[in-house]
């Protein structure tokens, strides 16, 4: 039988847990596919790749020294395939030669564009390729597996600073960009007292995004059907206006279980058709020239899709709501939002936590069955949270979706600023000793500085990049615990706030 099984050894020193069980695998332009790859006692264990003659490895394993985020295992970049029989790999050694290759590849490439590395990544670097070439001449197989974890940590740490390096380099080069959309989402004009909201949201940011979820929204848009609540985000719009705060609408169609109300839940697809041909006209309509950007859909990559929607439909869908937007207000920018990048959803099967009733496609697939389909739109959003992979990786992720085009923006950026780990309801852990940290040690609010400061200078070094948004703005009431950039209501900032103010002041002074 083919089968490859990745077996690892955890010569890790902490408690752990050190690997998770969600494991999925890649093709080979980085699209996860469902297969059977799964967990076992063996070790990672795969011999159904859907036809696919080669592929990666995606497994979050805890580096100590670095973080319990997700590695990639790709062979050095050549990819896997299966054989006639059963192979068994050592996974600590694969992580890390992949990861080493990957820097050498980076490198060359930021070199040819006439980057230089400091000495900190090539001493780094060095440091990563000598322990790999160590590890591979160790005669068992755990210490090859001891040896090569040191050069993985070592490796990720040359990713990261090498990504955060050349885009310094690239601002550099590149210039002050006066266009820059540097945006948060405006919620905190209701969450705390709104001359002192405006007074800081004015300080750091050019864009505001106002949210129109028909229910769950601080103030929901209509969950009662045909009773839209337009007044009080008028007011803010004129508010952020005065202010010439650039602002985008978002969104016109989303259905995510959180903002589905019953009504919407029943209606059948051509009642939900006509549904949002009426929504979009009304909506857009209102607005007029005030909003300058509309998200059109969000999520409905077969992630949030609470209302079943075949893949057909939901690209029929999204190319209709553009249609009637465009016919509305031929000025607008259209731009269609997307989360969870790296597509692990497809090998949960899963519409958040609901069974995925058909076959799933990765955001990066369905930009491209919307290129395909001719929807007219604008702007592709990416959504950049902290999802279990290292700023170097969300990075390259984000670089995948440059071959569209199109205008991208990092339509909701994000990490906690405490705890242990990602939170989005309940209460953080606050025992720091009991679980390996995230990315480079627990959160802290210099650690979601660092995210910040990761992503904006990324975004403001790619020409195709036209903005980066937070989100959100205030604690407690931001959606990651702890995920706002100040503290509480009366407005104390955090680092975060003050690194972005920080760059910017940096980048006024380009020429």
């Amino acid at each position: 039988m083919s089968k490859l099984i990745f077996k690892p050894y955890f010569v890790q020193k902490g408690n752990g847990p050190h690997i998770d069980p969600l494991v999925y695998a890649a093709d080979e332009n980085e699209n996860v596919f469902h297969s059977n790859i799964s967990l076992t006692k063996k070790g990672i264990e795969i011999s159904d790749t859907e036809g696919r003659e080669k592929f990666s490895i995606h497994v979050r394993w805890n580096i100590e020294g670095f973080g319990y985020l997700y590695s990639i295992a790709d062979n050095g970049g050549e990819l896997y395939s299966l054989s006639d029989n059963e192979k068994i790999l050592n996974l600590n050694y694969e992580l890390a030669k992949s990861e080493v290759h990957l820097n050498k590849r980076r490198i060359k490439k930021f070199a040819d564009d006439g980057w230089e590395p400091d000495t900190e990544i090539k001493h780094l670097t060095n440091l990563s390729e000598e322990l790999l070439n160590d590890a591979e001449k160790k005669s068992s197989e755990e210490d090859k597996a001891r040896t090569a974890q040191k050069a993985l940590m070592y490796a990720h740490w040359v990713s990261d600073y090498t990504e955060l390096s050349k885009a310094r380099f690239d601002v550099q080069r590149n210039g002050k960009r006066d266009d820059f959309l540097f945006g948060c989402d405006a919620r905190g004009y209701f969450q705390m007292e709104p001359a002192l909201f405006l007074e800081r949201f004015s300080e750091v940011f050019n864009y505001a995004t106002i949210t129109h979820y028909l229910k769950a929204d601080f103030i929901d848009f209509e969950v009662e059907e045909g009773k839209k609540q337009f007044e009080v985000r008028q007011k803010i719009l004129n508010e952020l206006r005065s202010r010439n705060i650039r602002v985008a609408g978002r969104p016109l169609f989303w259905t995510h279980y959180w903002v589905t109300p019953d009504w919407l839940r029943k209606k059948n697809y051509d009642q939900l058709k006509k549904y949002v041909e009426e929504h979009v006209k009304e909506v857009v309509g209102y607005y007029k020239d005030d909003i300058a950007v509309w998200e059109v859909v969000n999520e409905l990559h077969d992630w949030a899709n609470e209302l079943e929607l075949n893949p057909e439909q939901s690209v029929e869908i999204t190319k209709h709501a553009c249609e009637v937007a465009r016919s509305v207000n031929p000025k607008i920018k259209l731009l269609i939002n997307n989360c969870r990048p790296f597509g692990d959803y497809v090998q949960m099967a899963k519409y958040h936590d609901k069974p995925a009733k058909y076959k799933q496609r990765t955001p990066h697939q369905f930009i491209k069955d919307l290129m395909s389909a001719g929807v007219d739109f604008d702007t592709i959003g990416i959504q950049v949270y902290y999802a279990y992979y290292s700023a170097a990786d969300a990075i390259r992720n984000i670089e995948r979706f440059g071959e569209f085009n199109k205008s991208v923006q990092l339509s909701e950026v994000g990490c906690p600023s405490a705890g242990i780990k990602l939170e989005f309801a309940d209460p953080p852990v606050e025992d720091t000793a009991r679980l390996p940290y995230d990315w480079h040690r627990h959160w802290d609010e210099e650690l979601q500085g660092d995210w910040l400061e990761w992503t904006f200078t990324y975004a403001y070094s790619r020409k195709f990049i036209e903005g980066a948004n937070w989100y959100d703005f205030v604690d407690p009431f931001s959606f990651l615990i702890k995920g706002g950039i100040l503290r509480s209501p009366k407005g104390e900032k955090k680092s975060a706030f003050n690194r972005l103010m920080n760059l910017k002041n940096e980048w006024t002074e380009l020429k």
